[in-house]
Protein backbone atom coordinates (compact mmCIF):
# COMPACT_ATOMS: atom_id res chain seq x y z
CA UNK A 1 0.00 0.00 0.00
CA UNK A 2 2.89 2.49 0.17
CA UNK A 3 3.79 2.26 -3.61
CA UNK A 4 0.04 3.66 -4.53
CA UNK A 5 0.60 7.43 -2.60
CA UNK A 6 4.27 7.03 -4.37
CA UNK A 7 2.83 6.44 -7.30
CA UNK A 8 -0.46 9.18 -7.24
CA UNK A 9 2.35 11.48 -5.78
CA UNK A 10 4.60 11.31 -9.17
CA UNK A 11 1.39 11.20 -10.86
CA UNK A 12 0.86 14.02 -9.61
CA UNK A 13 3.83 15.90 -10.26
CA UNK A 14 4.14 14.85 -13.76
CA UNK A 15 0.79 16.07 -14.21
CA UNK A 16 2.31 19.84 -12.57
CA UNK A 17 5.32 19.69 -14.49
CA UNK A 18 3.39 19.30 -17.89
CA UNK A 19 0.73 22.20 -16.45
CA UNK A 20 4.28 24.58 -15.91
CA UNK A 21 5.68 23.44 -19.92
CA UNK A 22 2.69 23.88 -21.21
CA UNK A 23 1.99 27.31 -19.29
CA UNK A 24 6.03 28.38 -20.33
CA UNK A 25 4.80 27.55 -23.78
CA UNK A 26 1.65 29.91 -23.76
CA UNK A 27 3.87 32.60 -22.01
CA UNK A 28 6.41 32.55 -25.11
CA UNK A 29 3.38 32.43 -27.47
CA UNK A 30 2.20 35.67 -25.87
CA UNK A 31 5.17 37.44 -25.37
CA UNK A 32 5.94 36.79 -29.57
CA UNK A 33 2.31 38.14 -29.82
CA UNK A 34 3.18 41.68 -28.40
CA UNK A 35 6.58 41.95 -29.67
CA UNK A 36 4.82 41.36 -32.99
CA UNK A 37 1.71 43.61 -32.05
CA UNK A 38 3.94 46.76 -30.70
CA UNK A 39 6.20 46.60 -33.95
CA UNK A 40 3.38 46.85 -36.25
CA UNK A 41 2.46 49.39 -34.17
CA UNK A 42 5.72 51.65 -34.29
CA UNK A 43 6.11 51.08 -37.95
CA UNK A 44 2.89 52.04 -39.70
CA UNK A 45 3.29 55.59 -40.77
CA UNK A 46 -0.51 56.22 -39.67
CA UNK A 47 -1.53 57.51 -36.18
CA UNK A 48 -3.13 54.70 -33.67
CA UNK A 49 -4.08 55.85 -30.20
CA UNK A 50 -6.35 54.09 -27.63
CA UNK A 51 -7.77 55.78 -25.18
CA UNK A 52 -9.87 54.79 -21.75
CA UNK A 53 -13.60 55.46 -21.43
CA UNK A 54 -12.84 59.06 -19.97
CA UNK A 55 -10.74 60.24 -23.35
CA UNK A 56 -7.47 59.66 -21.35
CA UNK A 57 -4.36 58.27 -24.13
CA UNK A 58 -3.34 54.97 -22.98
CA UNK A 59 -1.55 53.51 -26.29
CA UNK A 60 0.09 55.06 -28.94
CA UNK A 61 2.99 54.86 -31.78
CA UNK A 62 5.50 56.92 -33.20
CA UNK A 63 3.09 58.85 -35.54
CA UNK A 64 0.81 60.36 -32.57
CA UNK A 65 4.07 61.69 -31.03
CA UNK A 66 5.07 62.85 -33.87
CA UNK A 67 1.96 64.69 -35.40
CA UNK A 68 1.70 66.02 -31.41
CA UNK A 69 5.28 66.62 -30.93
CA UNK A 70 5.28 65.52 -27.85
CA UNK A 71 7.09 62.11 -26.64
CA UNK A 72 4.93 58.98 -26.04
CA UNK A 73 5.78 59.30 -22.24
CA UNK A 74 4.58 62.44 -22.47
CA UNK A 75 1.03 61.67 -24.10
CA UNK A 76 0.10 58.24 -21.87
CA UNK A 77 -2.51 59.37 -19.36
CA UNK A 78 -2.93 62.44 -21.32
CA UNK A 79 -6.62 63.56 -21.36
CA UNK A 80 -7.80 64.46 -25.17
CA UNK A 81 -9.25 67.88 -24.29
CA UNK A 82 -5.53 68.82 -23.38
CA UNK A 83 -4.20 69.20 -27.35
CA UNK A 84 -7.62 70.55 -28.86
CA UNK A 85 -9.40 73.57 -28.03
CA UNK A 86 -12.58 73.83 -27.13
CA UNK A 87 -15.11 73.79 -30.09
CA UNK A 88 -12.68 70.41 -31.39
CA UNK A 89 -12.89 68.65 -28.21
CA UNK A 90 -16.85 69.19 -28.80
CA UNK A 91 -16.95 67.40 -31.93
CA UNK A 92 -14.79 64.69 -30.74
CA UNK A 93 -16.42 64.42 -27.52
CA UNK A 94 -19.99 64.25 -29.91
CA UNK A 95 -18.53 61.64 -31.83
CA UNK A 96 -17.16 59.10 -29.32
CA UNK A 97 -20.47 59.21 -28.23
CA UNK A 98 -22.46 58.34 -30.53
CA UNK A 99 -19.57 55.63 -31.47
CA UNK A 100 -20.52 54.45 -27.66
CA UNK A 101 -24.22 54.66 -28.08
CA UNK A 102 -24.65 52.68 -31.20
CA UNK A 103 -21.30 50.57 -31.61
CA UNK A 104 -21.40 51.67 -34.97
CA UNK A 105 -17.63 53.03 -36.02
CA UNK A 106 -17.06 56.75 -36.64
CA UNK A 107 -15.14 56.80 -40.43
CA UNK A 108 -12.75 59.97 -41.39
CA UNK A 109 -14.26 63.18 -39.62
CA UNK A 110 -11.08 65.73 -39.35
CA UNK A 111 -10.51 67.53 -36.49
CA UNK A 112 -7.81 69.82 -35.24
CA UNK A 113 -4.91 69.27 -33.05
CA UNK A 114 -2.53 71.47 -31.12
CA UNK A 115 0.90 70.90 -30.85
CA UNK A 116 3.20 71.11 -28.05
CA UNK A 117 4.92 73.94 -29.48
CA UNK A 118 1.47 75.50 -29.80
CA UNK A 119 1.06 75.22 -34.03
CA UNK A 120 -2.25 73.29 -35.33
CA UNK A 121 -2.01 70.34 -37.01
CA UNK A 122 -5.46 68.84 -39.02
CA UNK A 123 -5.75 65.11 -38.43
CA UNK A 124 -8.44 62.60 -40.30
CA UNK A 125 -9.29 60.11 -37.86
CA UNK A 126 -11.75 56.41 -37.58
CA UNK A 127 -12.46 55.84 -34.04
CA UNK A 128 -13.88 51.99 -33.19
CA UNK A 129 -15.16 50.44 -29.38
CA UNK A 130 -12.61 48.62 -27.57
CA UNK A 131 -14.06 45.72 -25.51
CA UNK A 132 -12.46 43.83 -23.17
CA UNK A 133 -12.55 39.86 -23.24
CA UNK A 134 -15.69 39.66 -21.80
CA UNK A 135 -17.04 42.17 -24.45
CA UNK A 136 -17.33 44.96 -21.77
CA UNK A 137 -16.72 48.71 -23.42
CA UNK A 138 -13.71 49.81 -21.82
CA UNK A 139 -12.65 52.65 -24.36
CA UNK A 140 -11.63 53.33 -27.62
CA UNK A 141 -9.09 52.94 -30.80
CA UNK A 142 -8.43 55.00 -34.00
CA UNK A 143 -6.17 55.34 -36.70
CA UNK A 144 -5.52 58.64 -38.27
CA UNK A 145 -3.29 60.69 -40.57
CA UNK A 146 -1.95 63.97 -40.85
CA UNK A 147 -3.94 66.48 -43.63
CA UNK A 148 -2.61 69.60 -42.47
CA UNK A 149 -1.10 69.95 -46.29
CA UNK A 150 -4.01 68.97 -47.77
CA UNK A 151 -6.52 71.33 -46.26
CA UNK A 152 -3.84 73.87 -46.81
CA UNK A 153 -3.93 73.44 -50.50
CA UNK A 154 -7.54 72.86 -50.28
CA UNK A 155 -8.07 76.58 -49.26
CA UNK A 156 -5.40 78.08 -50.69
CA UNK A 157 -7.21 76.53 -54.41
CA UNK A 158 -10.30 78.03 -52.86
CA UNK A 159 -9.39 81.83 -52.10
CA UNK A 160 -7.80 81.50 -55.67
CA UNK A 161 -10.82 80.20 -57.31
CA UNK A 162 -12.69 82.86 -55.42
CA UNK A 163 -10.22 85.73 -56.13
CA UNK A 164 -9.99 84.54 -59.94
CA UNK A 165 -13.89 84.91 -59.89
CA UNK A 166 -14.30 88.01 -58.53
CA UNK A 167 -11.63 89.61 -60.83
CA UNK A 168 -13.86 88.18 -63.53
CA UNK A 169 -17.02 89.28 -62.28
CA UNK A 170 -16.11 92.94 -62.02
CA UNK A 171 -14.43 93.81 -65.35
CA UNK A 172 -16.57 95.51 -67.76
CA UNK A 173 -14.97 93.95 -70.57
CA UNK A 174 -15.88 90.74 -72.38
CA UNK A 175 -13.99 87.51 -71.42
CA UNK A 176 -13.40 84.02 -73.06
CA UNK A 177 -11.40 81.00 -73.10
CA UNK A 178 -10.94 78.74 -76.25
CA UNK A 179 -8.96 75.72 -76.82
CA UNK A 180 -6.59 74.82 -79.61
CA UNK A 181 -8.68 73.32 -81.37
Amino acid sequence: SKKLPDKKAKQSVRHLEKESRDLKRVQEVLRESEEKYRAILQSIEKLYYEVDLAGNLTISNDSMSKILGYSKDELIGVNYRQYMDEETAKKVYKAFNQVYQTGVPAKAFDLELIRKDGTKRILETSVSLMHDPKGQVIGFYGIGREITDRKQAEAALRESEEKYRTILHSIEEFYYEVDLA
